[in-house]
């Protein structure tokens, strides 16, 4: 059993680098840390490991960093995304969703201005469209897959056009599910996916983000 400070150390320092609070290559110093989080060195040290296994801190030598946005990575987790959502829309369809599960998908595409909020949404969207398939274990491997590619996705987010589009996309995936057009609603998810991922290489190439994100060298491959 996870301890209560551990825990909550962990669960803080992991929002402050989804959110890009704490950028890639960021050291994290346990003194500060300590100060940032009010806790002792020990969950904090606890909850860095943690974060070293799920991928979001890197450890070179006696230090620790925030790692870097793998291009190959990214990649992988868009076609494993794509494998998982348009299989979920898929079985969605076949069962087709009651009107509160449809209501509830609904009250997911409120608008909000706010580009954390506004991600934590479309999470919240993608995830409560994958519980339509009645599969536990399709949603438990996307949360994993979003929360992978959660710091990559936040530069999209802040594109208003990309917005745009994705509650578009979103709106027509809940007509085509509840119409049982599992077909379509893969194709428009699979294009919905395609684009989202393009739109993250430009903003890795068109932003300042590039460079703090990928590393120099890699910010200058992608140009």
């Amino acid at each position: 059993m996870v301890a209560p400070q551990t825990d909550e150390a962990y669960r803080r320092l992991r929002r402050s680098i989804l959110s890009l609070e704490l950028p890639p290559g960021q050291a994290l110093v346990e003194r500060k840390l300590e100060e940032l989080l009010s806790v002792s060195r020990t969950p904090i040290r606890a909850a860095i490991q943690q974060l070293a296994r799920e991928g979001l801190v890197r450890r070179t030598g006696r230090v620790y960093t925030v790692a870097p946005i793998d291009l190959d990575e990214l990649r992988e987790a868009f076609e494993f995304r794509s494998l998982l959502e348009t299989t979920a829309v898929r079985m969605a369809a076949r069962r087709k969703p009651k009107a509160r599960e449809i209501r509830e998908l609904l009250a997911t595409l409120e608008t909000e201005l706010d580009p954390e909020v506004e991600l934590e949404k479309a999470t919240d969207f993608h995830l409560a469209l994958a519980r339509l398939s009645g599969n536990r274990f399709l949603v438990s491997s996307l949360a994993q897959v979003l929360s992978r590619i959660y710091r990559a996705r936040f530069l999209e987010i802040t594109r208003p056009q990309g917005v745009d589009h994705a509650r578009e996309d979103h709106a027509r995936l809940i007509e085509l599910v509840q119409q049982g057009r599992g077909e379509e609603a893969a194709a428009l998810i699979e294009r919905h996916l395609e684009r989202s991922h393009k739109a993250l290489l430009e903003s890795l190439e068109d932003t300042e983000w590039g460079s703090v994100l990928l590393g120099e060298g890699k910010a200058r491959a992608l140009r």
